[in-house]
């Protein structure tokens, strides 16, 4: 546009931040209807982008001039192109042939509101363009103001978003206090953003925030440097955090410090887990049982002491070795079963596995394999851990002579004590009768330990399962209705009712029968009373089968004992068998107790764990 005063054309100002200066020509929208008067425009406009008020007003728009009919027409328009493009300006200029005054007159309510400027014409070209350049500045600097305002949203959606803590602190004050908290610094340490603001950082530390990090931080700000630490901090509510920091100097245009930012996160659940797994690997070294881990595909990917002093040549195990390259021939491949097994199954798994010493001698282990599930620190995993059983295995071999030599040996020798104690018994000497007779006791109480014995021995079946689940007050009316034809001259009373659903033992008939033998068999009355009862305890958790009995009672030392679990001899065979029963109660999960009335008798209570439902007997 060429000036009125002949003057060069003028270059309209472009701001580098602005939204459509920097890009574009300015457009312009005319809503004037005197064509002289839109002439006069156009031409003093031909360096922008000229267009038609139009409803809406047309997108881009950075002006709107009108004369008083366009005003008219196009109000609503104005006003709703206004309100779109809040906070920026969107001005628009009135053309109008009125004095001053009377424009004033009428449109002066409308000023500020809807209208920009009132621009009486006719008037120098000068002064019109002065004014449209007035209005096209006003909206330049309002778009740039709404383009940062929406940047510096933009950024604090950010930060605030970030999932870290971010701090900024005054580096001109001596305190460098806080001038600046975001959304997850607050929600980390749980403070308010009016409570820290103007605070030195300092706030976070107590009693046991390490010294010697705080020094460090403290030297690196004083040298005006970056620096990063774990340092132990305290919420609002005094709980400790773990604070992984990183604090970085910002300068200023002269390489001055302005400020401090600090990015805080919080990794209190990263140092427990460390923790743990120090505490873990301390255990894992310190067992004296070997334990391999393997990755899935069973390779070796850490073993301890013991594992390598087992299974280790020269007291080492390569990783990523193969682990049934630690066996040889069949008991291999039995390592390899177990771990396909628990691979494609996921159950852990047993195996027995022997291994040849230098000295030839052999070493069995049972190992135990349990899958461990992959998670953000390690892939999937196999654990196997194995004991030496040699000795046990030992054990039971001698367990398994003794046994035979008690139920087979010592039963046909007491057979025959029995019979010469009979023949002196004939003899006719008064002193030797009863001395035979003593005998004949002894011997015959011997033979019912071994029947005993042998009773518990027949019904463990280590192939099957060593306990059931039962109703156990049914068992118990339909048992003691047996006991009650077995022994006609003893008074036994049931009571069961309802159903109690229990974990018993394979042997719990036997039990329930020794222990009403028992109570009949050891009692001076002439008609022995035993009460069996079953009963639920008040937390439902367990079921109570008590046996009472009006004989002697307990002996202090056998109550003891059986208490205790301590192998020491008991009284007589009363006590023998209590010890079996105590056995095969405690395999099943539960618990023996003998108690002594008041007044006389004896209570055998045997608590078995509540079961969810019951199986027939």
């Amino acid at each position: 546009m060429a000036p009125l005063d002949g003057s060069s054309p003028r270059t309209h100002r472009r701001s580098d931040s602005g939204e459509w200066f920097a890009e574009r020509t300015p457009r312009i929208a005319l809503g004037v209807a005197q064509p002289r008067d839109r002439e006069l425009l156009e031409s003093l406009l031909s360096t922008f982008e000229v267009t038609d008020v139009a409803d809406p007003i047309p997108e881009r728009t950075d002006l709107c001039i009108v004369d008083a009919d366009g005003l008219a027409a196009f109000r609503e328009a104005l006003s709703a192109w206004k309100e779109r493009e809040r906070p920026a300006t969107a001005p628009v200029l009135l053309l109008t042939t009125d004095s001053v005054d009377e424009a004033w007159r009428r449109h002066g309510d409308s000023v500020g509101e809807l209208l920009d400027g009132i621009q009486p014409i006719p008037a120098p070209r000068q002064a019109i363009r002065s004014r449209i350049d007035g209005l096209l500045a006003t909206r330049e600097h309002s778009v740039e103001s709404r383009q940062r305002q929406r940047e510096l949203e933009l950024y604090e959606r950010a930060i605030d978003g970030a999932g870290i803590g971010i701090s900024i602190a005054d580096a001109s004050e001596d305190d460098l206090p806080l001038v600046y908290v975001n959304e997850g610094f607050l929600e980390t340490t749980g403070y308010d953003r009016e409570e820290v603001i103007g605070r030195n950082c300092r706030f976070l530390q107590g009693e046991n925030t390490e010294e010697a990090t705080v020094d460090k931080m403290r030297s690196a700000l004083a040298d005006e440097r970056p620096v990063s630490v774990e340092i132990r901090n305290y919420r609002r509510s005094g709980e400790q955090f773990w604070n992984d920091l990183d604090i970085m100097p910002v300068r200023g245009e002269d390489g001055k410090v302005t400020h401090f930012l600090g990015f805080q996160r919080d990794v209190t659940e990263r140092k427990q887990r460390e923790r743990l797994l120090e505490q873990h690997l301390r255990i894992f070294e310190a067992t004296e049982d070997p334990v391999l881990v393997l990755d899935v595909n069973g390779r070796i990917v850490e073993t301890n002491a013991a594992a390598k002093a087992a299974f280790g040549v020269d007291g080492e195990i390569p990783v990523k070795m193969p682990a049934p390259n630690l066996f040889e021939g069949k008991q291999a491949a039995k390592l390899r079963t177990a771990i396909a097994a628990v691979r494609g199954g996921g159950n852990s798994q047993t195996a027995e596995l022997t291994t040849a010493g230098p000295d030839g001698n052999s070493t069995v282990f049972q190992f135990r394999f349990q899958r461990l599930e992959a998670t953000d620190d390690y892939g999937e995993r196999i654990i196997a851990v194995s004991r030496d059983i040699t000795r046990i295995q030992e054990y039971q071999n001698r367990l398994s002579v003794l046994d035979r030599i008690f139920r087979h040996n010592i039963r046909n020798k007491l057979n025959i004590v029995t019979g010469l104690a009979e023949l002196l018994e004939d003899d006719g000497d008064e002193e030797v009768a009863a001395i035979a007779d003593d005998i004949d006791t002894a011997a015959s109480d011997l033979l019912a330990i071994a029947d005993a014995a042998r009773a518990f021995n027949r019904s463990i079946d280590p192939t099957k399962p060593q306990t059931q689940e039962l109703d156990l007050s049914a068992f118990v009316r339909e048992v003691g209705e047996e006991l009650r034809e077995s022994y006609p001259d003893a008074d036994i009373d049931i009571s069961a009712p309802g159903a109690s659903p229990a974990v018993c033992p394979a042997t719990i008939r036997l039990c329930l029968e020794h222990l009403v033998e028992n109570a009949v068999k050891h009692t001076d009355v002439p008609t022995p009373r035993v009460d069996i009862e079953v009963d639920d305890t008040d937390d439902r958790e367990w079921v109570e089968l008590r046996v009472n009995d009006d004989g002697p009672g307990f002996s202090e030392r056998e109550r003891r004992a059986l208490a205790s679990g301590a192998e020491r001899p008991l009284e007589h065979l009363q006590g023998v068998t209590l010890w079996l029963i105590r056995w095969a109660v405690m395999n099943a999960g539960g618990q023996l107790d003998i108690r002594n009335p008041a007044d006389r008798g004896a209570t055998v209570v045997l608590r078995l764990p509540a079961a969810e439902g019951s199986s027939p007997t």
